[in-house]
């Protein structure tokens, strides 16, 4: 915190019995016995003052009015206390009105002059934070997670959303994969109450499902070889705050039952403890897989189903929408151009037009990664996915031939699956689709068998 005050007096006795009292207090003083020498030093230190006490009458023709709109023409949130004398009460209140943190009559109660110091410091300081956190909220909602679009679909999407977000309920997204189900999630979570407080991600895919419920619910220390701590999981790590659970059609079902209980309590069991741990947590799922064919097949619970989807939230593909394609192609030419420092070179309306009749598999992903090769390869028309990749069924896809005897199953099991991701341009999700396998195989085999 800015330990640093200005003290604007012309009692050469009680600027001198200030500045001892405040140094002795831990603050750095700074004296000024005019308010021309005060204004100087204002605008030279400005953002490293943390507080002024300036007297209301100065002698030179300024005056402590003239340091209160000094500040406020730096756009300064530095607090002043005004000193003035029994007489001038009436225009202190109007100081106040004008700004001024407190004002004290003379002569000074020091003790007193202590206190309302530390307290406008410490409003100060929460002045700050507020500003800092609606700054932060503003380019959230402006840049990186800003939803673009202009479709009358997103349009109804995103105002049932906002009113969704007013509530503190549970929200399953769903939606093929590259839709923008994440900057969905964080739409809600900045049009609710908890907007500013933590956002935290989880993905079931991305995760071993021996670690996942640890890392989910977190653990004890010594709850397991290498627990030498206590960890809050991230649920723990979303107190106050969201919770998002991406692909959560790939949980297991035994930690399903689990996290309906801490949906249905807001309490959980980390793991090597016995006594529940409460979380006032807000959860948002996501998932690209139908939930209820899972259900159908008992790969889900369905009770879980029904807790999830009080508010469910479904975003159309983007060939359901194509109205929002050229939009978006303006929208990550300017993003990607700037992210990889390069011109700002935007499509011809010939290779727009084709690009919006496009299909998209891969949705707004997939349009943000063909924009990123157009960028890069200097605004010349680049091969689509849509032209490389193949169909999801499986046609024109490689023939992989083996005698018996000549490779074990985790070798064959290396080779199908490095040939999947291949074929799918790396593209987990269709790999998972093709091979008939769940993504977190897919991710375990990457991470653990280094495909």
């Amino acid at each position: 915190m800015n330990r640093k005050i200005l003290v604007i007096d012309d009692e050469k006795s009680l600027l001198e019995t200030m500045q001892l009292i405040l140094s002795k207090s831990g603050f750095t003083v700074l004296t000024s016995s005019t308010a021309m020498e005060g204004l100087k030093l204002i605008k030279e230190l400005d953002r490293d003052i943390s507080l002024i006490i300036t007297d209301l009458a100065l002698p030179g023709g300024f005056d402590g009015i003239d340091i209160l709109d000094a500040v406020k023409d730096l756009n300064s949130d530095i607090p002043v206390i005004m000193i003035t004398a029994y007489g001038n009460v009436e225009i202190a209140v109007k100081a106040m009105q004008k700004g001024a943190y407190n004002f004290l009559t003379k002569p000074v109660n020091f003790k007193v002059l202590l206190q309302q110091v530390n307290k406008a410091i410490e409003h100060a300081s929460i002045v700050q934070e507020n500003i800092r956190l609606r700054n932060e909220i503003k380019n959230i909602r402006t840049d990186r997670y800003e939803m673009i679009y202009t479709s009358h679909a997103m349009e109804k999407l995103l105002e049932t959303a906002t009113e969704i977000a007013k509530t503190d309920e549970t929200v399953l997204i769903t939606g093929e994969s590259g839709t923008g189900k994440e900057l969905l999630a964080r739409h809600v979570l900045r049009e609710s109450s908890r907007a500013g407080r933590a956002f935290v991600a989880f993905n079931a895919a991305a995760v071993n499902e021996s670690l996942m419920e640890s890392e989910l619910f977190g653990y004890r220390k010594g709850a397991f070889t290498g627990a030498d701590k206590n960890s809050p999981g991230y649920i723990g790590a979303a107190e106050g705050g969201t919770l998002f659970i991406d692909e959560i059609g790939e949980m297991p079902l035994n930690l399903q039952s689990k996290l309906l209980r801490f949906l249905q309590s807001k309490e959980y069991l980390p793991v090597g403890s016995a006594v529940p741990v409460f979380a006032d947590v807000r959860v948002i799922a996501a998932t690209n897989k139908d939930l209820k064919k899972e259900i159908e097949k008992g790969r889900f619970r369905e009770d879980l189903f029904y807790r999830l989807s009080v508010f469910p939230l479904v975003i159309p593909p983007l060939r359901e929408r194509r109205e929002d394609i050229p939009v978006l192609i303006k929208h990550f030419v300017e993003k990607l151009s700037r992210q990889y420092k390069k011109p700002v070179v935007m499509p011809g309306s010939d290779l727009i037009r084709d690009l919006t009749s496009m299909e998209w598999k891969g949705n707004v992903r997939e349009l943000e990664n063909y924009i990123a090769r157009f960028i890069l390869s200097s605004g010349k028309p680049a091969e689509s996915s849509n032209d490389s990749q193949h169909s999801q069924s499986g046609e024109d896809a490689p023939v992989i031939t083996f005698r018996i005897g000549q490779k074990t199953m985790k070798e064959i099991e290396k080779e199908v699956i490095s040939a999947a991701l291949k074929f799918t341009d790396g593209n987990k999700v269709k790999a998972a689709e093709l091979l008939d396998v769940s993504q977190r195989t897919i991710y375990r085999k990457i991470t653990e068998e280094d495909v």
